[in-house]
C-alpha cells in the first residue's frame, strides 16, 4: 500500500490570533525564552512507534529508553490489537506474525523499525529531550503545567501537526530547535554526524508535552533522582523514594537503615509532601523541580526514526511501552 506524504512537515503556520489558552501557553514559552535562554540536552532520547492512518500520523507509545524496547512494546500492542477483534482476519494475522517477529518466544528480534500492516504504517521513532537553562538554572515547570494538563508521559494517541496555527514564541522555538545540535566534542564524531543528517533529513520539529524531574541540588551539580508526568506527581515520588524506596533500596543491598535514618527519611517524605512551589528543602536538603522539554523531528516520510548508533549508545535497557505506567513510583 502507498502511503501519502507528510503535509506540512517543514512549515511553521505562524498566526496573529490564537484562542485564549494557546495564547496563554505562547506567552509562556516567551517568559521561559527570556529567562531561560539557553538550550541544555536533557540526557539519552526517548523511543516508541508512531501509527500512520491515511496523511494522518499518531503516537502511538513513547517511553522506551532504546529502539529495541520500544520494538517489544510494538509487538505487544500489536498482540492486543489482533485479539481484539476490530480487524480483518488478514489483517490480525499479519500483525500477530509481525509482534513474533519483534518478540519472538526464541531467537532474536529483527531490528525492523517500520511495518505496513493493512491500511496502517507503524513506525519505532525517536524523541529528543532537552531543557531551558538560565544563570545555572533549568527551567522549572510553567504556570499552565498543572495535573491533568500534560497529558500521560508516553503519549498514547497524541495527533502530530506540524502545520497547527503557532503563535509567535512556539514559532521561535522552534525554529531554535532546527538546528539544534550536540556540543561539539561532547559526544563521539559518529553521533555528530547522524545529528547532522538528522537536521537535513528531517528539518521540522513539533513540541511535545513534557516531564518532570526532581533534582537535588549539591555543590559540583544537579543530581535527578525521580520523575513524573506533572510537578504534582514528580513531588509526591520524590516523598516516596525517601519513605519507601530508599529504605527498600537499602535492604537489597545487604545494609538496612537503622531507626534513626527511617526517622529522618520519614521526615523528609513528610516536609516534601508538604512543600509548595518548586524549589523546597527537606532534611537539609536542596530540592527542585525541572521542565523537561521534548521535540520531535519530522520529514518528508514522517517522524525521524532511530538513527544508526542508538541502538549502540543505549544498549537494551529500558521500560517497554507495553507496560502501563505504574502509579506512584519512580
Amino acid at each position: 500500500m502507498t502511503f501519502p506524504l507528510m503535509p506540512g512537515y517543514d512549515h511553521i503556520n505562524l498566526v496573529a490570533s490564537l484562542d485564549p489558552v494557546a495564547a496563554v501557553r505562547d506567552r509562556e514559552i516567551g517568559d521561559a525564552i527570556l529567562a531561560y535562554p539557553k538550550l541544555l540536552p536533557a540526557g539519552s532520547p526517548d523511543f516508541g512507534y508512531a501509527v500512520q492512518t491515511g496523511a494522518e500520523w499518531r503516537i502511538g507509545c513513547l517511553g522506551s529508553a532504546d529502539p529495541s524496547t520500544a520494538r517489544y512494546g510494538l509487538a505487544a500492542d500489536l498482540r492486543r490489537e489482533a485479539a481484539s477483534g476490530r480487524h480483518e482476519p488478514g489483517v490480525g494475522a499479519a500483525m500477530l506474525a509481525a509482534a513474533g517477529r519483534l518478540d519472538p518466544e526464541e531467537g532474536e528480534q529483527l531490528p525492523k523499525d517500520e511495518w505496513e500492516i493493512g491500511d496502517r504504517r507503524y513506525r519505532i521513532i525517536r524523541v529528543e529531550k532537552y531543557t531551558l537553562l538560565g544563570d545555572r538554572v533549568m527551567e522549572p515547570p510553567r504556570p499552565t503545567d498543572t495535573p491533568g494538563s500534560c497529558g500521560d508521559g508516553m503519549l498514547r494517541g497524541h495527533l502530530l501537526e506540524p502545520a497547527a496555527p503557532a503563535g509567535q514564541w512556539e514559532a521561535q522555538l522552534r525554529l531554535n530547535l532546527v538546528g539544534h545540535m550536540p556540543v561539539p566534542g561532547t559526544v563521539p564524531d559518529i553521533v555528530l554526524a547522524e545529528a547532522r543528517h538528522a537536521v537535513q533529513a528531517h528539518p521540522g520539529v513539533v513540541l511535545l508535552p513534557p516531564t518532570f524531574v526532581a533534582v537535588e541540588v549539591k555543590e559540583n551539580g544537579w543530581a535527578p533522582l525521580t520523575g513524573g508526568d506533572d510537578p504534582e506527581q514528580t513531588r509526591r515520588r520524590l516523598a516516596r523514594y525517601f519513605g519507601d524506596l530508599l529504605p527498600r533500596l537499602r535492604e537489597f543491598q545487604g545494609d538496612p537503615p537503622g531507626p534513626q535514618e527511617l526517622a529522618e527519611w520519614e521526615r523528609a517524605a513528610e516536609q516534601i509532601e508538604r512543600a509548595t512551589g518548586h524549589a523546597f528543602t527537606a532534611a537539609g536538603r536542596e530540592f527542585r523541580t525541572v521542565r523537561i522539554s521534548r521535540m520531535l523531528r519530522l520529514g518528508r516520510d514522517g517522524p525521524e526514526a532511530p538513527r544508526p548508533s542508538d541502538q549502540e549508545r543505549y544498549g537494551l535497557s529500558g521500560t517497554a511501552c507495553e507496560d502501563e505506567e505504574e502509579e506512584e513510583t519512580s
